[in-house]
């Protein structure tokens, strides 16, 4: 079975954009939720309690904080280090804490087992590193605090202590665990070469390196039998071959909820996402040329070429380096991380206990 890598490789960068995801669903309830009289009061975001919006973790097992959960060559992971741990990501990242507190036993043991092997990482780091490694995590602990306080209203400082220690961590600590995650990534990242870069880049279908503007038409053969699809699908690109705007036919005939309001446009997109027949029309179609009708499972799509381009080598380094960086991951994983840990002693889930 393939092990989950939902912690140990997780950067600074994503833990935050993970918490700006998961504060905007809380935003959005705060906007939409009932409006009765009895909650009237409680859409304020001045009025609302933080720790409501954003509850502190609540872990699905027990154990005393001096008890080792996993022991490895060189060390060990208590379950008081653990549950910092586990408290931090949920700090960081609401939407993980929520799966953390509805873990079962197994899941733990994932997330014990990511959390040993980014502290073995992190042993590796020298000096330099960690100094930089804290330096990046201050930045983004600023970070995640302004988004915080964005949503807690007037007093939000003293808001945001108070919202911290409700949570059962401080600054220091978040920024000691960002640091050691940070350290594990560097470790991994020195030892990528811009050589095996290449040879990923090298091997990836030109699908996956091209970016293409496109817009369709989508005639939907799910209400309508193929022939009427094609007969539709025919005479919309008859009127746009005539000089008819395609955004305005869009709008009007296109069946794809996606794109239809924004005149069937997808802008930008990596065209190894579509379906093979859409993916060879956006890969071979002239440029600002309408096709003839592309068949689909979806039905049939009128499509145009607005942009085409293939990204180089050095466009797509950033994001072939966090492809080079899990695999590297993968094969520590594979290769060492296993024979370092010595046993677990993973403790059991409460509910399960009551079972």
């Amino acid at each position: 079975m393939k092990k989950k890598r939902s912690l140990a490789i997780l950067s600074a960068v994503v833990l935050t954009m993970a918490l700006l995801a998961g504060c905007g669903g809380a935003k959005e309830q705060t906007q939409t939720g009932d409006q009765t009289p009895a909650n009237q009061n409680e859409n304020s975001a001045d009025e609302l309690d933080p720790l409501s919006m954003f509850p502190k973790l609540e872990l699905p097992y027990e154990a005393n904080a001096d008890e080792t959960i996993v022991e490895y060559e060189g060390g060990k992971l208590s379950a008081g280090e653990f549950e910092t741990f586990l408290r931090v990501i949920n700090f960081i990242n609401p939407q993980q804490g929520s799966m953390i507190s509805m873990a079962d036993q197994e899941m733990i043991k994932v997330f014990a087992r990511e959390y040993t092997a980014t502290k073995i990482l992190a042993s590796r780091a020298d000096e330099a590193v960690h100094a930089e490694s804290v330096t990046q995590a201050e930045q983004t602990f600023e970070q995640i605090k302004g988004q915080y306080m964005s949503f807690f209203g007037e007093d939000a400082e003293s808001k945001f202590a108070g919202f911290v220690e409700g949570h059962g961590v401080t600054k220091e600590t978040i920024v000691e665990q960002m640091a050691i995650i940070n350290d594990s990534i560097t470790v991994l990242r020195n030892d990528l070469k811009d050589e095996d870069l290449k040879q990923i880049y090298d091997k990836m279908d030109v699908a996956d390196r091209t970016l293409a503007s496109v817009r369709h038409i989508l005639i939907s053969s799910e209400t309508r039998t193929p022939e009427e699809a094609l007969k539709i699908a025919q005479d919309v690109e008859g009127r746009l071959k005539n000089g008819e705007d395609f955004a305005q036919l869009a709008q009007e005939f296109s069946e794809d909820p996606g794109s239809k309001d924004n005149g069937g446009l997808y802008e930008n997109a990596v065209v190894a996402q579509w379906v093979p027949e859409f993916k060879e029309a956006a890969l071979t179609q002239p440029v600002g040329e309408v096709g003839p009708p592309v068949k689909t499972d979806y039905g049939y799509h009128i499509v145009k070429v607005e942009s085409r381009q293939e990204r180089t080598f050095d466009e797509m380094k950033d994001q072939l380096s966090g492809q080079a960086l899990e695999a590297a991951y993968d094969s520590f994983s594979t290769d060492e991380l296993d024979k370092l840990i010595v046993t677990y002693n993973i403790p059991e889930i409460k509910n399960a206990q009551a079972e």
